[in-house]
C-alpha cells in the first residue's frame, strides 16, 4: 500500500512513522518547507515538530512543491492532509483528481471574514471536491504517543 502524507508537522509525522513501521507500506512524507524536509532527510528526526522520535528508514520525505499534488495523487492509495484547517484547501483543490481516498487530521474551523461562519473540513471537501472520496481522523491523542507506538485512540469518519 502507498500512502502519501501531506504535512510534516507532529500529527503528520506521527502517522507517517507509524505507517512506515508496517512491512506492507511504502510511505512518503511531505513537508511545504523544503529547508525542513532536507533537516529531517539528514538526521532522521522531525526536531521541529516531534523531536527525539527517530524517522524510520522505510519512511521517504520529500519537498512539497504545488506541482507535486497531481504526482502523489496518481500513485497514492491513500493520501492524508495533516496541515492545519488554514492549508486543507488548497490540499484538497490539488487532490480534486485523486483515485485514492483523502482523509485529513485537520482540526477546527476555516477561518472566514468578519461576520461568516468559518467551515468545518468536510463542509471545504463539499465546496472544492465534492467527488472526492475522503473523510477525517481525529483524536483523542498525542503526536508522540502514536509516533512511539503507544496504545491511544482514534476516530475516523466518513460518508464513504
Amino acid at each position: 500500500m502507498k500512502i502519501e502524507v501531506i504535512g510534516a508537522g507532529a500529527w503528520g509525522t506521527a502517522l507517517a512513522c507509524h505507517a512506515a513501521r508496517m512491512a506492507d507500506r511504502q510511505v512518503t512524507l511531505w513537508a511545504r518547507d523544503a529547508e525542513q524536509c532536507a533537516a529531517m532527510q539528514t538526521s532522521r528526526e522531525n526536531r521541529r515538530y516531534l523531536g527525539g522520535v527517530t524517522l524510520p528508514d522505510a519512511l521517504q520525505l520529500a519537498a512539497l512543491t504545488e506541482g507535486a499534488y497531481s504526482t502523489l495523487a496518481a500513485s497514492a492509495d491513500l493520501v492524508i492532509v495533516a496541515t492545519p484547517m488554514a492549508g486543507l484547501r488548497t490540499s484538497l483543490n490539488g487532490l480534486r483528481e485523486a483515485r485514492a481516498p483523502v482523509a485529513w487530521l485537520c482540526k477546527g474551523f476555516e477561518a472566514a471574514a468578519p461576520g461568516a461562519q468559518g467551515l468545518l473540513g468536510h463542509e471545504v471537501c463539499a465546496q472544492v471536491a465534492p467527488d472526492l472520496a475522503c473523510g477525517v481522523l481525529s483524536g483523542p491523542s498525542f503526536a508522540l504517543e502514536v509516533a512511539r507506538g503507544q496504545p491511544t485512540a482514534l476516530v475516523a469518519s466518513s460518508a464513504h
